[in-house]
């Protein structure tokens, strides 16, 4: 490899060896420090498995998490490999933008895993380098360079969010007392777009809730995390302030293998806790077209009509797929047109239930309302007929080992009425009939190895045979605001 190793990341390599030799018993090992999060088998150790994704400890728990990381890898690195004592955990922007242009070759690198983790050698050309995993431990695409596409990772909805708790805001809609592994229905701003969709990019591990035994894990955190101190910056921005979100107490084991306790109210400026972030500016964001809709909290708003269902499960994969929507007979024809009315108070919600796959498919999808699959202008990912993504993260697999993540799949709702309301107004759908969902892979960017003419176009996304992606159902409801 002629590429030149950024020094960091030369020493975590070194130190990722180091632990992984180390047995699954010490805390400081590789595995304990992953199991933490998840396990890939069964497991009776109360310090495993406890993962918060859905809630509103979602970020503090996971920069106690990331901070425990980086203290016993910096302690490998000092006492163990003579190296540095100064080493910190890097992150990953893969939110830069170069000269306001998201589509600029330099943007699209920062997209990419870095060097360090797409070759199995070391700088001097030796194998064995720990960052790299094989197919299918990294999805294909991601592994062979290809970038994700800024659709799937501008975090500009999460960071102008105005509030931390609540549907559509930038920490969670789920403010539950107890820490909850997996919540389908409370997931926030930020944990979807970027966090989710980063998972569902990189594939293989990653997919899966034991998705900190990929050494990128830690860089990709160490990113959201800096995206929640970016979010803070603004004075309006406030975290709970809620007794319950404020003293409960996050457990992990130190550099000694000691165990810690951080409670929520301890982990809210990373100052205190002895870092700070190279920058909060670059990488938060570029403010899309204006578009209307807004993803709701799994659960949010029981719909008390059914407009069109679909019945059994519907396959996904390297293709663009149009979901077949039938009227529900006990449906009001009008129902749909007037939840499209502004002078009406109900609202069209689209919901989208049992997404999962049985292996990572290493690709996220996009999801379109009223679009015609054969147009690719209408596949605009900025365009009117754009609705939201959807991904795979904790929804791979479902067997009794996984705890529960993922076995009935994941759920998601979009507030599509302003949308629909949007169609009508540019004379893309006249109220009658029942617009066609379309569900496509997000295309990626071409690897740096290709030629320039090719690395201006996308490219789709393999699709792992035997991961057999799928949506189970698909209503489009209505109910009251």
């Amino acid at each position: 490899m002629t590429e030149v190793w950024d020094d960091q990341l030369r020493w975590y390599a070194r130190a990722v060896r180091a632990m992984e030799g180390k047995e699954e018993t010490d805390p400081t090992s590789w595995l304990f420090q992953a199991n933490i999060h998840g396990t890939s088998s069964a497991s009776d150790n109360p310090e495993w498995n406890n993962c918060p994704h859905g809630g509103w400890f979602f970020l503090p728990w996971h920069r106690a998490y990331i901070l425990c990381f980086e203290e016993i890898v910096r302690h490998v690195i000092k006492d163990e490999l003579n190296g540095p004592d100064d080493w910190a955990l890097p992150y990953w922007n893969y939110t830069r933008v170069t000269n306001g242009d998201p589509n600029s070759p330099e943007s699209q690198a920062c997209r990419r895993l870095p060097i360090e983790f797409l070759t199995p050698d070391w700088p001097d050309g030796n194998g064995d380098n720990p960052l790299f995993l094989a197919v299918p431990d990294r999805d294909k695409d991601a592994a062979t360079g290809h970038s994700i596409q800024w659709p799937e990772v501008n975090p500009h909805n999460a960071m102008q969010a105005p509030h931390f708790t609540g549907v559509t805001q930038f920490g969670s809609a789920d403010t539950d007392s107890q820490l909850i592994h997996l919540n389908n229905g409370g997931t926030g701003q930020l944990e979807m777009q970027p966090h989710n969709l980063i998972h569902g990019f990189v594939g293989g591990v990653m997919s899966q809730m034991f998705s900190p035994r990929d050494p990128v894990f830690w860089l990709h955190h160490a990113n959201i995390d800096r995206l929640w101190s970016a979010w803070r910056t603004n004075p309006d921005h406030q975290n709970p302030t809620d007794p319950d979100w404020l003293g409960f107490t996050h457990h992990f084991r130190n550099a000694q293998g000691n165990q810690v306790g951080f409670a929520s109210q301890d982990l809210v400026d990373e100052h205190q806790l002895g870092y700070k972030y190279e920058s909060l500016t670059e990488g938060v964001g570029l403010k899309p077209p204006e578009r209307l809709v807004a993803m709701l909290a799994a659960g949010a708003n029981p719909p008390p009509e059914t407009v069109v269902a679909t019945t059994g499960p519907t396959g996904l994969g390297t293709e663009s797929v149009t979901v077949p929507l039938s009227p529900e007979p006990t449906a009001r024809a009008s129902a749909l047109t007037e939840a499209a009315s502004p002078e009406t108070p109900t609202r069209a919600i689209l919901a989208i239930d049992e997404v999962r796959a049985d292996t990572p498919p290493g690709t996220n999808y996009r999801v379109y309302l009223g679009a015609r699959p054969d147009h690719e202008e209408d596949l605009d990912p900025e365009g009117p007929y754009f609705i939201g993504h959807l991904h795979f993260f904790g929804a791979v697999g479902g067997n009794a080992h996984d705890h529960g993540h993922g076995s009935s799949g994941l759920s998601f709702k979009f507030d599509v009425t302003d949308h629909l309301t949007e169609l009508r107004q540019l004379g893309r759908w006249d109220g009658e009939g029942i617009p066609p969902v379309v569900v496509t892979p997000a295309p990626l960017g071409a690897p740096p190895d290709a030629g320039p003419e090719a690395r201006t176009r996308s490219v789709m996304p393999t699709v792992p045979s035997g991961s057999r992606p799928r949506i189970g159902n698909v209503s489009l409801i209505t109910t009251e605001p």
